[in-house]
């Protein structure tokens, strides 16, 4: 604020008072300070200490956790996340199991599986375990994959709930800043109306005061050019007479 109002007194919009004009040469005197500090060059002692702390996020990139999770990428194969489950492979895998199945659906329930069991009997090559190992395996990784998404959500939304609270905190702060400038802005202009309307109070009453003494100033002179008037009348001479 102070800024604001030195910056109208060097524009001759304001006057300032003598405390203000004291206060505003000191900040002067101070900038001049910093200037002349920041122009030094640092030396090792007063190099600022690292440390492992973190800072903390500016507003400006808060918002980096919602962003992250609105373009998280989707549909993420199977294969992949079983891969990263360490799924170990299977003689015969779950999948081709339910493509057979699949096959079956004309079938009933009791029908397909007796099905599927001869198929087992008469085939060495694979067994219904393998399926079934493999298929646990799948089910566990997955439902794996789907605690570890929901934890990501939490911890996202748990972050965007922080970033939103410093959003409106930050907003709550420089609400009330701005109310306190155009609290100051209001009471400057109040000011400056008041002088304004009393310069022009004085300016009129002066204006008014000279008005009233040059009428009554050429009233005593019309007086006096009357009684003088008297003589000329009353005893011009007679060769005055004839010019």
């Amino acid at each position: 604020m102070k800024g604001i109002l030195n910056f109208l007194a060097r524009a001759n919009l304001i006057e300032l008072s003598d405390d203000e004009r004291l206060a505003a040469a000191e900040a002067e005197q101070a900038a001049a300070d910093t200037q002349s500090y920041a122009a030094e060059p640092a030396s090792a002692a007063d190099m600022p200490v690292e440390t492992g702390d973190a800072s903390p996020p500016e507003l400006a990139t808060v918002g980096a956790p919602a962003e992250q999770l609105a373009g998280r990428q989707e549909g993420i194969p199977l294969p992949d996340i079983y891969a990263a489950a360490a799924v170990p492979a299977s003689p015969y895998a779950a999948e081709k199991l339910l493509r057979l199945l699949d096959g079956l659906r004309a079938m009933d329930a009791g029908t397909r599986h007796a099905a599927v069991l001869a198929m087992d009997a008469a085939d060495d090559n694979w067994q219904i375990v393998d399926c079934v190992r493999d298929a646990q395996f799948k089910i566990s990784a997955l439902g794996a994959y789907k605690e570890q998404l929901t934890g990501q959500l939490q911890n996202g939304e748990q972050q965007a709930a922080e970033v939103i609270d410093q959003i409106k905190l930050s907003l709550d702060k420089s609400s009330v800043a701005i109310r306190q400038q155009i609290t100051e802005l209001e009471q400057l202009l109040e000011r400056e109306v008041t002088r304004a309307a009393q310069e022009t109070t004085r300016v009129e009453a002066g204006l008014r005061a000279a008005r009233e003494s040059s009428t009554r100033e050429t009233r005593r002179m019309d007086a006096e050019i009357e009684r003088l008037r008297e003589i000329p009348n009353n005893f011009k001479a007679p060769d005055s007479a004839a010019h």
